[in-house]
Order: C-alpha cells, then structure tokens, then sequence
C-alpha cells in the first residue's frame, strides 16, 4: 500500500470511527433492587441509579420486622414514598395509614413520619429526595388548595385511569401522580397482559423513569438498544430517546413511569393522556 492510498485509508477509518460515535444511541441504565438483607441486619438502604436524575437521591429501603423506624424530611425537598412489597403502617403525630404493596405516600405538610412493621413482615420501598428550586416554591404556592395534602397517600389500583394513542384497547394506565401536587413531576402506571405494546414516542422535555412491579417481564428499546427489564427494577430513559415496550405472550406488561419536566412548561405533554370521560366524549 502505497503513501496515498494509507492516507486515503487513515482518513476514511476515521469518518466511520466519527460516524459511528455519533450514531451510537446513550445505554439503557438499569438497577435491579437487592432483596436480600445483609447478615444480622433489619434495616436495608440501597443508593439507585446516582445522578440519573439531576438533584434527586433515590434510595430502595427494606424494613424486616419488628422495626419502628423514624424518617425526617428536609423543607427544601419533595419526598416520595413508593411502597413496592410488604405491609406495615405510616404515621404522624395526628395520622395514620395502613401500608399495603403498591400504594404511594407523599408528606407535603410533615417533616417526620415513623413507619411500623411488625415481626415477621417485611416491607420494600423507593424514597425519593428531589431538590426544590426556586421556581418549584413560587409555583407549589399556586397550586389548587385542593391538592395541598397534609399526607398524598394512596394505592396505586385506586387511581384514575387514563388513555393513549399509542397504547393498545387492552392496556390499563392510571395517574397515580398527576400534575400540580410535586412540582415538575408525574408519575403513573401501564399494565396489560402479552402479547402487546406501546408505540414509540418522544418526550426531550423531561426524563423518564421506570420502575418494574409485580411480575412485569417486558423488553424496553430506546433507538438502537434494548433490555429486558422485569419486576423490582429500576430503569433510566436515555433522555429524547425514541423509545417504546413490546411485551410478549404468556408475559406481563406492568410497570411505573416517573416524569421529571426540566420546566412546568413541559408538563403540557401531559394532555396527551385522556381519562376515559374525555375519551368517550370525543
């Protein structure tokens, strides 16, 4: 190979090299939660997916009982408390709530909570510590007074349902955290039996997290990659990705999506989900 033709050669591997950088599509971060307590212990803290999501600590917390144990709350964030496995009880100096699989609770006018669980139960939860800017005060201060809770507590079966273009008749989805409650973030459930779908879409004005729950066993594309992406786990969006889920037969489709906007302005992607009422009305 002569001069020319080994420069001819350099330069043309390094336009596929450049290429091929460009092309390649961001990784599907994932974190399976463990379940396992270590030796002696009753209490289990597990750091997720760090620095996935700008200003927010999520942590997977086990209780194996008997525990009473006391969380504290900081004024300058939003908390969420999504309780994914086990039984116990959330309280306050004035309120009580029973804690059962798949139920939601955000103390919005509490800085401390204790949560019980009593001897042989164990209970599994995702805890959420999201930074409020600024902007996110100004704003908390004008939503409705009607979604100013002492405690937003729920489960996630008693939401209200919702459809979507790009999900097939026989999906269910439910808004467990609609807009106007934790500034710039929602958060909901789809659920629906193999084989099915949900369409591909985009969404660069916010970042989106999914957390896997009872018996989900879905594959999860974002452009160019995949994974398989099953129950108590927790996955990442690559941020304006096309991304959409296949889930095969005999499988389930049954997961949590969580949205953080970058600004309130971006939850009017929101109004793409219609509750039933609308949808019949049209």
């Amino acid at each position: 190979m002569n001069l020319k033709s080994k420069i001819n050669y350099l330069l043309s591997s390094i336009v596929i090299l450049f290429l091929t950088a460009c092309s390649d599509s961001p990784d599907i971060v994932m974190q399976d939660l463990q379940l396992v307590f270590p030796n002696g212990k009753q209490i289990l803290t597990e750091e997720l997916l760090p620095g996935e999501i700008a200003d927010t600590k999520i942590e997977h917390v086990a209780y194996a009982g008997p525990v009473s144990q006391d969380l504290t709350f900081s004024s300058e964030n939003a908390n969420m408390l999504l309780f994914i496995k086990g039984k116990g009880t959330l309280s306050t100096d004035t309120l009580s709530f029973n804690i059962v699989p798949e139920t939601i609770a955000i103390p919005m006018a509490y800085n401390q909570v204790t949560i019980e669980v009593a001897a042989g139960d164990t209970i599994h939860f995702v805890q959420f510590t999201k930074l409020m800017s600024a902007q996110d005060r100004k704003d908390l201060e004008s939503f409705p007074a009607e979604n100013k809770y002492g405690i937003y507590f729920t489960r996630f079966a008693d939401c209200e349902p919702y459809t979507e273009k790009i999900k097939s008749p026989n999906t269910i989805s439910r808004t467990v955290l609609p807009k106007d409650i934790v500034p710039r973030v929602s958060l909901g459930t789809v659920e629906a039996p193999g084989p099915d779908a949900v369409g591909a879409h985009e969404h660069p004005m916010l970042d989106q997290l999914f957390l896997g729950l009872d018996n989900n066993d879905i594959i999860v594309h974002a452009d160019d990659k995949s994974v398989h992406f099953k129950g108590l786990s927790l996955l990442h969006i690559p941020i304006g990705s096309s991304h959409w889920v296949t889930v095969d037969e005999n499988k389930k489709m049954y997961y949590m999506w969580m949205d953080f906007f970058i600004s309130s302005e971006g939850q009017e992607w929101l109004k793409t989900h219609q509750t039933l009422d609308d949808y019949k009305d049209k």
